[in-house]
Order: structure tokens, then C-alpha cells, then sequence
């Protein structure tokens, strides 16, 4: 893992905390600001499979995300 402030260090524990209180399997992958990344998982076929499986979704054609259109169209509607 990379180096992290004290207080990263605690967000990444407290969500490691709450995903092992609710689910068996979990993996969880951050990237801050200095682009160093820092990850962690149940076990390692657990994370590697999850991992993997996370990539297979988000390459998939029928992803669509839009971040800021839909604000936009909002706006424009309610005429602000």
C-alpha cells in the first residue's frame, strides 16, 4: 500500500470496517490526488475476482454515464 495521512488512513479503515460488517466478499480500490493507489480485499481470490469482474462491467457497451448534461437539462427546464 501506499502512503497515506493519518486521516486517509482512517477512511480507508472505517470503509474496510462497514464492507466486512455487511458483506462476506469485498474489495476496495482508491486513487488519491498524488495517484498512489491503495487497495485492499477479503482475500486474494476474492479481490482479484471482483476486481476482474468490475472490469468485464464497466467495459461493456451498454455503459452510459452522464455527469453534467442532466444538471444542465435540469436547469435549463426550471428556467434557472
Amino acid at each position: 500500500m501506499s502512503e497515506m495521512s493519518n486521516r486517509e488512513e482512517k477512511a480507508f479503515d472505517d470503509a474496510k470496517a462497514i464492507l466486512s460488517e455487511h458483506f462476506d466478499n469485498w474489495a476496495i480500490v482508491v486513487l488519491d490526488n498524488s495517484d498512489s493507489l491503495t487497495y485492499d480485499y477479503t482475500n486474494y481470490y476474492i479481490g482479484k475476482t471482483l476486481c476482474r469482474e468490475t472490469l468485464f462491467e464497466m467495459n461493456k457497451d451498454d455503459l452510459d454515464i452522464i455527469w453534467e448534461d442532466a444538471e444542465i437539462e435540469d436547469e435549463e427546464e426550471d428556467g434557472t
